[in-house]
């Protein structure tokens, strides 16, 4: 058998001068990455500001529009208890519409009364009063 050789290449390696490249290439990637950050940063940041500004238009409309729609919806409610309650009032015979008024006065003042007693008593109990009173209002405007 014949008896085989090997070649070897010896490679020198400097230590120091590749270190220094290794590090140069390091810092250079990351100036490379900061120099494309810096633009899309800035982009967004005017992005956000441009947001922030439509945004604080939305809510000023939106307050503005639900202040005014709570008063329009009150003012629609009564308009239509006004003419149910005329309704019914011409379905009944005038006596007994008469009547309906009597009752309807007679219960506002009761509904004061509750009122002003739910003020004396504990904050809860006042709070449940009031809601009853509420409720009884609500059930003779359905009415």
């Amino acid at each position: 058998m014949a008896k085989k050789t090997k070649n070897t290449t010896k490679y020198t390696f400097k230590t120091p001068a590749a270190a220094q490249k290794g590090f140069r290439a390091y810092v250079g990637l990351f100036g490379a990455a900061y120099e494309r950050a810096v633009p899309v940063f800035e982009k967004a940041t005017k992005n956000y500001d441009d947001y922030a500004a439509r945004g604080e238009k939305l809510e000023t409309s939106a307050t503005s529009f639900v202040k005014d729609t709570s008063k329009t919806v009150t003012d629609f409610a009564a308009k239509r208890y006004e003419m149910r309650a005329a309704k019914v009032r011409a379905f009944f015979p005038k006596a007994a519409n008469d009547r309906v008024v009597e009752l309807e006065a007679e219960i506002a003042k009761l509904n004061k009364k509750i009122v002003a007693t739910a003020k004396k008593a504990p904050k809860k109990t006042a709070e449940r009063v009031t809601k009853v009173a509420k409720k009884t209002v609500e059930t003779v405007k359905a009415a």
